[in-house]
């Protein structure tokens, strides 16, 4: 059965347990950022998550999956670390 056949009709309806989880996790392996799940309407009309990871001073860094938004954050900061080295 489907979520609208279940009554629901958001992307985030696992929530409680997976989802809370992984941005526990995701808020412990990136001090400093507020990690937040919302949802997007695709152009056909679904809704689907939305990650959202912010930290004071930063471009929101936003994605659709914990594994993705952890892969781009990583990057993000690996990235950030060559270029204080290189200013220094």
């Amino acid at each position: 059965m489907s979520d609208r056949q279940h009554g629901t009709d958001t992307a985030v309806a696992e929530r409680p347990t997976t989802t809370e989880r992984a941005v526990a996790w995701l808020e412990d392996e990136f001090p400093g950022w507020t990690v937040d799940l919302d949802e997007t309407a695709t152009w056909e009309g679904e809704l689907r998550s939305l990650w959202i990871a912010r930290r004071p001073g930063h471009h929101p860094q936003a994605e659709l999956s914990a594994a993705k938004l952890h892969s781009r954050l990583s990057d993000y900061l690996e990235r950030e670390q060559r270029r204080r080295a290189f200013s220094n």
